[in-house]
């Protein structure tokens, strides 16, 4: 590539809609010091405002019990210990209703190691009266005013119900008319207590069920303050019909023999693999503005995306995922939060190696993975982006300034989904319109550079590494800054296939003031 980058030319506001929010497992794992740890750790260097998290009213979370005498009894003790702590370090919940507790449930169906029941609750005022003692306990402890900058969001993914996925895979036993019976009595309890409280749904996978909501909610007069949803890049073929994921639930739903089931979990596994055949760079846009399309003004938030990809997801691949993703969706949702934060993830059972492709941005032992340094490049932005970009190939290259112009940015991104074609490029930017220094720092994040997973596996990654081994990972996590030179205004260098580098550019009056 290249291009002229002129520093005079409109800007506008950054919009920072990345920070909003930030995913966790389920709730009791955010009782564990460890946890809580890295929590701190990613509020202080990243910044998000509120955390989201599964299963509040799950067992473990021991918020409803029915005694011996048939007496139900409530506690929110644990609730409170884990609203305090993220108060305390500056967060805000983003409260998932969910799932339901064993004294009320309908059936036995459950989700994950943590046995979470996915079925509505067998007495629907008894579940009314559970949502409705939450809010006013919350309301009762950390005021209203606090309370109404929350976001209350009914349920997990609903439409992977009984229409689509593995039974004991799916996040509700039932289908949408059902859900929307949930969602109807839940909002009616927390409005109840207070009509400002702020509540939305209906948290789907793939962009699912927008539409069918609104039209739901206009017909009964169903409030909704707001929309969520989630997206990954596979979505795009397993919800549009290209290789749908539902004819492979059917088939071993109906298959009559184990052999045969074997046989289409292998077929299932080898469609897995290949489907990044068919996902273009840049899917998550084009989902993006589906879905607003489809949200007639309210506010659209992805309370769940990420790149998905297994191993490849805690290398650079991830990271250029993240880095390209956000700065292409700039200015089209309310938020967004990535799951997850941690790899304290207990839905298949804690993870048995310190890399495995889990959802975190940091391990169970809290070393920054390549895809936090993604967001840590991010936070380095300043406040105002050029409104031109420019994009070649697999490389995407964004332009930033201070409101002064008294610094200037650049963050370059060679991205492309995987098994698909990308290579080193040679990058050269003439800049004009500023004085410039004949140095520029530059930062990157790759294979060679911030990037703990390449360490690990030049350890011959070891699934409990050491105290010493550690330190190395969490050494060769840490991003450094370099000098290099600008000749006659013009800046050269190479991104490696999947990396990324910010590049920082001082106007000369800058270095005559130092």
């Amino acid at each position: 590539m290249d291009l002229v980058f002129d520093t005079t030319e409109k800007v506008s506001p950054t919009d920072e809609y990345w920070r909003f929010c930030i995913g966790s497992c389920h709730a009791a794992t955010a009782l564990r010091e460890d946890y809580r740890k890295m929590l701190r750790t990613c509020r202080n260097e990243l910044g998000f405002k509120y955390l989201r998290f599964h299963g509040l009213f799950c067992d473990d979370m021991c918020v409803i019990r029915r005694s011996l005498t048939g007496k139900y009894v409530l506690s929110f003790v644990n609730i409170d210990s884990i609203f305090d702590f993220l108060l305390s370090i500056g967060m805000k919940p983003f409260v998932e209703i969910g799932f339901m507790p064993e004294c009320l449930k309908s059936k036995d169906e459950t989700i994950f190691h943590y046995k979470a029941n996915v079925t509505p609750p067998a007495d629907e005022e008894l579940w009314a009266q559970l949502v409705e003692n939450f809010v006013r306990h919350m309301i009762d402890r950390y005021g209203r005013d606090e309370v109404r900058s929350w976001f209350f969001e009914i349920w997990n993914e609903p439409n992977l119900g009984k229409e689509s996925g593995f039974k004991g895979g799916r996040f509700w036993s039932e289908g949408k008319e059902e859900y929307f019976r949930l969602y109807t009595i839940t909002v009616k309890a927390i409005k109840g207590v207070d009509p400002a409280l702020r509540v939305g749904g209906p948290a789907t996978s793939n962009n699912a069920w927008i539409p069918d909501m609104l039209d739901y909610c206009e017909k009964s007069g169903t409030p909704i303050d707001f929309v969520t949803t989630h997206h990954y890049p596979t979505d795009i073929v397993l919800g549009y019909g290209v290789e749908d994921s539902a004819n492979f639930v059917t088939a071993f739903n109906t298959a009559d023999s184990k052999s045969k089931r074997l046989d289409i979990i292998k077929d299932y596994l080898t469609f897995q693999h290949d489907i990044w055949k068919k996902v273009d760079r840049g899917v998550l846009t084009q989902m993006t503005k589906r879905a607003v399309s489809e949200c007639r003004g309210l506010p659209l938030y992805y309370t769940e995306w990420s790149s998905l990809a297994g191993i490849q997801s805690d290398g650079e691949f991830g990271a250029s995922f993240i880095l390209k993703t956000i700065q292409d969706n700039s200015n089209l949702v309310k938020g967004y939060s990535y799951w997850t934060f941690c790899d304290i993830v207990e839905e298949k059972g804690m993870p048995d190696s310190e890399f495995h492709g889990g959802f975190g941005l940091m391990t169970v032992n809290g070393v920054r993975k390549a895809p936090y340094n993604a967001f840590k490049l991010l936070t380095s932005l300043p406040g105002m982006r050029y409104e031109k970009t420019f994009s070649c190939g697999t490389v995407d290259i964004y332009f930033f300034t201070d409101s002064e112009r008294s610094l200037y940015r650049i963050l370059a991104v060679n991205h492309n989904s995987l098994l698909h074609d990308i290579s080193e490029e040679k990058i050269k930017i003439s800049v004009s319109g500023a004085k410039l220094l004949a140095e520029a720092d530059i930062v990157r994040l790759d294979q060679c550079h911030g990037n703990a997973l390449a360490r690990w596996r030049e350890m011959g990654s070891p699934a409990y590494p050491s105290k010493k081994q550690l330190l190395e990972l969490h050494a060769a996590s840490c991003l450094v800054r370099e000098k290099t030179e600008l000749v006659d205004g013009v800046l050269e260098f190479a991104l490696p296939p999947q990396g990324a580098a910010l590049i920082t550019l001082y106007p000369q009056e800058r270095r005559s003031a130092k």
